[in-house]
C-alpha cells in the first residue's frame, strides 16, 4: 500500500523545485532513448500529436518557469488575487494558447529527436540553478499576466512534465522513469482539488466511491 508523503514536504519550496528539477531529468532521460527517435514522426499516445510534437509540448510547458521568470520582476507584485493551481488550469484551458498548443509543438519538434532531447537535458541544468536562486516568496505573471507564486506554478509544472512523462512513455512502450512519490502525490491533490472546484466534494464522492450516483457530465479526467 502506498502511503501518502507529510504534507510538510509538499509544502516546502525548495523540495518542490527540486522535484520540478527530477522530473525535467527524468524526461531528458527518456527522450534520449532510442525508441523515442525512432517513433518521432508517429502518432502518440495523444490525440493530434506525433511523439516528436508530444515531447516538445513537455519541453516547452517546463521551460515556461524560465520564461515567466525572465519577464517578471522580482519586486513585482499582483494587481488582484493570485492564481493558485487550480485557477491556473481553469484559466489555461479557457485560453487562445490552449488551442496552439499542438501547432506550436508540432513545429518545435521540426529541430528533431537528439536536439529536443539535449534541450531537455540543457533546461533541467538551468532549472537547477534558477530555482534554487529564487527568493520562497517569488511571483511569476503567467496567463495574461496574473500571477502566482512561483511554487505554485512549479505544482502546475509537476502536472504537465509528470503526465506528459508517462504519455510520452506511453507512446513508445518503454518504461516509465522513477521519479519521487512525492510528485505524484502533489499532482494528485491538485487534480482532485479541480475536481472539486468544478463538480463539488460530493460529485467527487460518488466518482470515487459510488460511480452509479454521479449523473451529468463525468467528473474524471478534469482535462
Amino acid at each position: 500500500m502506498n502511503e501518502s508523503p507529510p504534507a510538510s514536504s509538499a509544502n516546502d519550496s525548495a523540495v518542490v523545485r527540486s522535484l520540478v528539477v527530477e522530473a525535467v531529468e527524468a524526461a531528458a532521460e527518456l527522450m534520449n532513448r532510442p525508441s523515442v527517435g525512432v517513433a518521432w514522426d508517429t502518432p502518440s499516445a495523444l490525440e493530434g500529436m506525433t511523439v516528436g510534437g508530444l515531447a516538445a509540448h513537455l519541453v516547452r510547458a517546463a521551460g515556461a518557469t524560465v520564461a515567466y521568470l525572465d519577464r517578471t520582476p522580482v519586486d513585482a507584485q499582483p494587481e488582484g488575487d493570485l492564481l493558485t493551481p487550480v485557477t491556473y488550469f481553469h484559466a489555461a484551458v479557457d485560453s487562445p494558447i490552449h488551442e496552439q498548443v499542438k501547432k506550436v509543438s508540432a513545429d518545435e519538434s521540426a529541430i528533431g529527436h537528439k536536439a529536443t532531447a539535449t534541450k531537455c537535458a540543457d533546461l533541467a541544468t538551468e532549472l537547477s540553478r534558477r530555482l534554487a536562486d529564487e527568493p520562497a516568496d517569488r511571483l511569476v505573471g503567467a496567463l495574461g499576466g496574473r500571477m502566482l507564486t512561483l511554487d505554485d506554478f512549479c505544482r502546475t509544472r509537476l502536472i504537465e512534465v509528470l503526465l506528459h512523462l508517462d504519455d510520452l512513455s506511453v507512446s513508445v512502450g518503454e518504461p516509465r522513469p522513477d521519479t519521487d512519490p512525492l510528485g505524484v502525490s502533489i499532482v494528485i491533490d491538485i487534480i482532485g482539488s479541480i475536481a472539486r472546484h468544478v463538480h463539488g466534494d460530493w460529485k467527487v464522492v460518488y466518482a470515487l466511491a459510488r460511480s452509479e450516483r454521479v449523473g451529468g457530465p463525468a467528473v474524471f479526467p478534469v482535462f
